[in-house]
């Protein structure tokens, strides 16, 4: 597997959480604070276009002009990650190729969405769209796409394709990290990142280099420290910040989807806009929830 001084992506790494104004457009302003932000914390690395980004609530021009944005803020200071969302590969052919006539560092692959793809299917799917581009390919295996990628075609992809470096991993599911872990050949080039909070440390534990956080948007200390202590071996500070990340993780998921996201950072003074509708914003109710259980946790 490989080693965080050989890696493109490693560390406490961030989605990107996309600003809208009232009227739904992207609020562009506010995406450049964010990134400013995010890389004065020390972020490591930026993936934008995600699910948590509500890019499937976004036409491709305004995924498109979001990424600009995103490429001009982070001014070649940390690697970025454009995320392609597609369900036909002539959809995903483009997006990857828009992407590399920006400059982005690598490109990441979502699962399609809704419609069931058969084992073949998925593999054809990543398979063409990382040979389609010269650029490092990263899989993202999301399940709540409803095509949860199962270990053997993963490690039959990395097998077939030198394209790919990485595998950003958000299943929740130690098993069959392990279980992929075990089918991965020992020299392959690997990237292993946890694609949830929730994991971090126990993907750090079996030799993962760091994490594609959401909480980073918000809270970027906390899981700088997280992933720090797990660098260093420190296992009983690790899990205690893991648990710490939990509680925070739980306020955040309070209320509509992203939407506590978005509220809290609009509170501690850092802009993140609306949501897009009709994606909806957090009650009144959800906001008082969400400040008592910060407020306990000390990060307001």
């Amino acid at each position: 597997m490989t080693k965080k001084e050989n890696a493109l992506f490693f560390g406490a790494a961030s989605e990107i959480v996309t600003p809208f104004t009232r009227e739904g457009e992207v609020d562009h302003a506010a995406l450049a604070g964010e990134i400013e932000f995010m890389v004065g914390s020390g972020i490591t690395g930026l993936f934008m276009n995600g699910l948590a980004s509500e890019a499937l609530m976004m036409p491709l021009a305004d995924r498109i002009a979001a990424a600009k944005t995103v490429m001009n803020a982070a001014k070649g200071r940390i690697p970025v990650m454009g995320n392609v969302i597609a369900n036909s590969l002539n959809e995903g052919v483009e997006m990857s190729k828009i992407y590399e006539s920006m400059g982005v560092d690598a490109i990441t692959i979502t699962p399609p969405i809704l419609y069931k793809y058969s084992s073949d299917g998925l593999f054809e799917f990543f398979d063409v769209l990382a040979r389609a581009t010269p650029l490092p390919v990263y899989i993202y295996n999301a399940p709540e796409t409803g095509n949860k990628l199962p270990p053997k075609l993963i490690a039959k992809l990395f097998e077939s394709n030198p394209s790919f470096y990485g595998y950003k991993d958000s299943t929740q599911n130690i098993i069959e990290q392990q279980t992929l872990l075990s089918l991965i050949d020992p020299g392959r080039r690997f990237e292993l990142l946890s694609g949830s909070d929730a994991q971090i440390a126990t993907t750090m534990m079996l030799g993962g280099l760091g994490v594609i956080s959401l909480i980073t948007v918000v809270f970027p200390q906390l899981i700088i420290d997280t992933v720090a202590a797990c660098e260093r071996g420190d296992w009983d500070g690790a899990i205690a910040l893991q648990a710490k990340v939990l509680k925070v993780r739980e306020a955040l998921k309070t209320g509509p989807f992203m939407a506590a996201y978005k509220f809290v950072s609009n509170k501690l003074g850092r802009p993140l806009g609306y949501m897009k509708r009709p994606l909806a914003e957090c009650s009144e109710k959800d906001r008082e929830t969400i400040e008592v259980m910060l407020q306990e946790l000390r990060m307001l």
